[in-house]
């Protein structure tokens, strides 16, 4: 009798942990994400908004390290924090966008075209979207109005990569395709006649007010896929693009052009006559060490790890200090590291190299995912997506120390 007692409670608990266990992993299998497309943080950098390639919506609270799935059916590209404050932009797969807080009110909701990437002042004033074409728009509804439009403008489907809308100061800024080659010849004249067509001229990076919605100026140089942002204060536009090309302006002389120093080579000058040495071109007077591969590559070289092809740029201190972020792909033979490079607005050479990690690797590998990266200046955050799953990994800059310290992985 006792024998058969002790079998009994030893097949009851066998019974009881294969349903625990199979409800663990029916919850897990429930709640996995995929990986994030599009991202956002709120300006003090308590929250975070995501939506993933699965169309989850997700919020997450950094400070409570935990998550919360608002919807399973959002624009990919949609998830966006309205500065200084705590609502936030996203569309649903029905073309309605959402502004909502954080509590889960819905302040607005109206309907519009499918976005690939929108943004909002945080006085609500000013909304901007962005469609597959690369064609921007200012407001909604009745009110809707195209700031850039020409059906042979660059795409989404043509360059792989979203075009990116960045607010500050008086200004925005769109950045999406350089022209092949990064040719620096001028483009046509900006905007004169009352009916403007977006010419492809406009499709690198172009500053504009964000009142008028007028062009102010043309910053042309980069080449091929092109990221461009803002800073919060309006003063300083910096772009990066996949060959390389590095540039910044301030937006009271937009005309003046500068580089950023390539992290090997240095700053090339310009207008120097032909026939020079090749050395003579390039200033490398205040580079920094390269971080190196402690693996030698497949050609038993030790490979350099900070990229200068760039995916994304975020302001990390403010408006004094941005972090250029590199493309890169994962190696399974243990050399892959990801890197993101600091400068100072206005200055052109890199201050530091800062490791962003591999485990979680984050979401650096595919230029469609440019919005999987964002930070909250103020707050010294940064936030990205990851590769391969749907968390994301939270750093604090210590500005200070200059370091870069892993917050929180979530997942």
């Amino acid at each position: 009798m006792v024998a058969m007692n002790k079998q009994k409670i030893i097949a009851l608990v066998i019974v009881v942990g294969t349903v625990l266990a199979l409800a663990y992993y029916g919850v897990l299998m429930l709640t996995r994400l995929e990986p994030v497309t599009s991202i956002s943080v709120s300006s003090d950098g308590r929250y975070v908004i995501s939506a993933h390639e699965d169309g989850a919506l997700v919020l997450w609270d950094i400070d409570a390290q935990k998550r919360e799935q608002l919807s399973d059916n959002a624009n990919l590209y949609s998830a966006y924090f309205i500065p200084e404050g705590d609502a936030f932009l996203w569309q649903d797969q029905d073309d309605v966008v959402y502004v909502q807080r954080v509590d889960g009110e819905v302040i607005e909701e109206f309907e519009h075209f499918t976005t690939y990437g929108h943004v909002m002042s945080a006085d609500r004033e000013h909304y901007l979207s962005s469609n597959q074409t690369w064609n921007i728009y200012h407001g909604h509804g009745d009110a809707l109005r195209p700031v850039l439009r020409d059906s042979q403008s660059p795409s989404f489907t043509g360059t792989g990569q979203v075009l990116n809308l960045s607010m500050g100061g008086d200004f925005f800024v769109s950045g999406g395709s350089g022209s092949p080659g990064g040719e620096l010849e001028d483009s046509p004249p900006v905007r004169e006649e009352e009916d403007f067509r977006f010419s492809s001229s406009y499709g690198g990076v172009t500053l504009w007010d964000i009142d008028t919605l007028e062009p102010v100026a043309k910053l042309p140089g980069n080449s091929s896929k092109t990221y461009a942002t803002i800073s919060p204060d309006g003063q300083w536009v910096v772009s990066g693009d996949e060959n390389g090309i590095g540039l910044f302006w301030d937006t009271n002389t937009p005309e003046n052009r500068k580089r950023l120093a390539d992290y090997d080579h240095g700053i090339f000058l310009e207008d120097l006559p032909e026939g020079l040495p090749e050395n003579e071109y390039r200033d490398k007077s205040e580079l920094i060490s390269v971080p190196e591969s402690s693996k030698p590559d497949k050609w038993g070289k030790i490979r350099s790890l900070a990229t200068s092809t760039t995916i994304a740029l975020a302001f990390i201190n403010g408006s004094e200090e941005f972090l250029r972020i590199g493309y890169s792909q994962y190696r399974s033979d243990g050399t892959s590291q990801t890197y993101a490079a600091l400068f100072e607005a206005g200055n052109p050479w890199p201050q530091a190299y800062l490791d962003l990690g591999t485990d979680p690797f984050p979401s650096v590998n595919d230029y469609s995912r440019n919005l999987s990266i964002d930070s909250a200046p103020d707050a010294n955050l940064l936030v990205t997506g990851h590769a391969f799953d749907g968390g994301i990994t939270v750093y604090r800059y210590d500005p200070d120390d200059r370091t870069l310290a892993k917050e929180w992985v979530g997942r």
